[in-house]
């Protein structure tokens, strides 16, 4: 045993080495990973992690799927690629993929795994059920079990280490009311109840322990977003309605769970809702905020990310390439996306 802790970096005593390793930062672990079997064998233990997390060498990471390129004219020349912005050091990273990650995939984390969900096909234009999976530590990706329906424009989140997709649309545009679970680890889609309404460009988030739609529309009402929105009930099997919870601007603002509370920022600002109070404003707008296209949480209470987001109707594909961050109700500029 003493002999394998010497071998781990050479001339350096165990304890020191482990320590020299857990500073690697993670865009680098892939590397690392390659190098020699007892680092790989190191990154990849849950305990490292752990240790990571207890000597504050974890770092705040946010994934987005970012587009490259393309023009409102020929959505099908747009090149869509996964980015990561490290909170931690306010820098832009680009993730490598096998192939071009579809336009209008959902990316979700669980553990050490981020899992890539549907999109568009980016000749056809059609919505494919397709599923990746990226290993955060070895930097590998794999094919996952499709969804059982291709849909567009839906709910997703993990919660519990699996993932929850309900409502969007099919191939026809008709706004659907079905969900499903994929379960990461058997690689396996179980079918859920079916949602009270039909939830088209709903948005999910996972609040305490719960899947959360948020808000979308019918397929008669086109563009009218609900203010109501259903959560899952997994002891009871059944979906539960929540009406008021959202606003006449669902469609150009962006939800998440901060805390035990809904959140949402939009063109008026940041605001809270709790289920009882309603909702609460946090913080006006900052200047040169229009739509927001993704929001991200970090340690649940202090710190919102803002991607600078798009005009509500998604075929002028207008982006802004913008980042804030709001600390405490007061909003600042982070470096823009490349």
């Amino acid at each position: 045993m003493e002999e394998e802790q010497a071998l781990m970096i050479p001339g350096l005593p165990y304890d020191i080495a482990i320590l020299c390793i857990a500073k690697v930062p993670h865009r680098f672990l892939p590397g690392l990973w390659l190098i020699y079997r007892r680092w790989r064998d190191l990154v990849t233990d849950h305990l490292f992690l752990r240790y990571h997390e207890r000597i504050g060498s974890a770092e705040h990471l946010i994934f987005i799927v970012q587009a490259l390129g393309g023009t409102a004219a020929n959505l099908s020349l747009s090149v869509k690629a996964l980015s990561v912005y490290i909170a931690t050091d306010n820098s832009w990273h680009r993730l490598t993929s096998p192939k071009p990650i579809p336009m209008f995939a959902h990316c979700v984390a669980v553990e050490k795994r981020l899992i890539l969900v549907g999109g568009w096909d980016p000749v056809r234009l059609y919505p494919m059920p397709d599923v990746w999976i990226v290993d955060l530590i070895t930097g590998e990706w794999r094919k996952g079990r499709p969804m059982s329906t291709a849909r567009s424009f839906f709910a997703c989140a993990a919660v519990g280490g699996r993932v929850y997709v309900a409502g969007g649309h099919d191939e026809m545009k008709n706004a659907l009311r079905t969900a499903e679970i994929y379960d990461v680890e058997a690689d396996e889609w179980e079918a859920m109840p079916a949602m009270a309404e039909e939830r088209d460009e709903s948005q999910g988030v996972e609040i305490r322990s719960r899947f959360w739609v948020i808000s979308g529309y019918r397929t008669q009402t086109q563009g009218q977003f609900t203010d109501s929105a259903e959560w899952y009930d997994p002891e009871k099997g059944v979906w539960l309605t929540e009406e008021g919870v959202c606003s006449e601007e669902s469609g150009s603002s962006a939800c998440f769970a901060g805390g035990d509370g809904l959140w949402c920022v939009g063109r008026i600002g940041a605001r809270e809702y709790r289920e009882g109070n309603g909702w609460n404003p946090v913080a006006q707008a900052a200047e040169g905020m229009k739509g927001t296209s993704c929001m991200a949480c970090n340690h649940g209470r202090r710190q919102d990310f803002r991607d600078g987001g798009r005009q509500r109707r998604w075929r002028r594909c207008q982006w802004q390439r913008r980042l804030w961050k709001m600390d405490f109700g007061h909003w600042s500029r982070e470096v823009d996306k490349g």
